[in-house]
């Protein structure tokens, strides 16, 4: 027959297992103290991070900035997979888990709730998490940036196309010391306003100076019935 355990015996089972139990309440007390703590830290980053099961890609844990990134609840993110809102990739063709990249930080693309794709610079890690292997992401908005990229572009493809229609004189001219033509690249000579006119945008308008009036026109200069400009 088995022996019955003696009061004493209980008395101290009893014990052992209050004992136990509160331990545990500390434990799981302080487990939870622990997860406040890390979502406090979280939610102050205005970076989006999210934890993603690698298995079935299903996010298991999200930040407040992801959920005003998306512009949906974060509770609502929760449980959905990862390439309805964080990556645009078809499913089968994860770069992390199905195509072996590796993101240090690369320029990708968000999926908000309203489907617009918002460029970020996303950086992917492995983080383990009861025990298994998740993906921690992290991502920053970078739309001002792509937009201040796009119209330094937009600046110089117009300054270049504006250079290009510009054209000037530069280096030695091949003057005559008489008559003041100018020789070009074939060897013809050419009235010094028509070159001009062909190698810039100016255009001439023709008048004469009054030292050479004086001296063409000396009588309707001298009576001042010679206009000048």
């Amino acid at each position: 027959m088995c022996r019955r355990p003696t009061y004493e015996e209980l008395e101290q089972r009893v014990k052992e297992l209050e004992k136990e139990a509160a331990e545990r309440r500390q434990a799981q007390e302080s487990l939870r103290e622990s997860e406040e703590r890390l979502k406090t830290v979280l939610d102050t980053i205005q970076a989006g991070i999210v934890v993603i099961d690698p298995e079935t890609h299903i996010i298991v844990g999200v930040n407040s900035a992801t959920g005003k990134m998306v512009g949906t609840p974060g509770q609502q993110i929760l449980g959905s997979v990862c390439h309805k809102y964080i990556c645009p990739a078809e499913e089968g063709r994860c770069p992390v888990t199905d195509l072996g990249q590796n993101f240090d930080t690369a320029e990708e693309v968000l999926l908000t709730a309203t489907g617009k794709r918002v460029p970020i610079l996303k950086t992917v890690g492995s983080v383990i998490l009861a025990g298994r292997e998740h993906l921690l992401e992290s991502f920053l908005d970078i739309t001002e940036r792509k937009e201040a990229e796009e119209e330094r572009e937009k600046l110089i493809e117009e300054l270049q196309d504006a250079l290009a229609e510009v054209k000037t004189l530069s280096g030695l001219l091949p003057i005559c010391s008489s008559c003041k033509k100018i020789r070009d690249d074939k060897g013809y000579w050419n009235q010094i306003e028509a070159y001009i006119r062909d190698h810039s945008e100016a255009e001439f308008s023709h008048s004469i100076c009054p030292e050479c009036a004086k001296k063409l026109y000396p009588e309707l200069y001298e009576k001042g019935r010679l206009e000048l400009e």
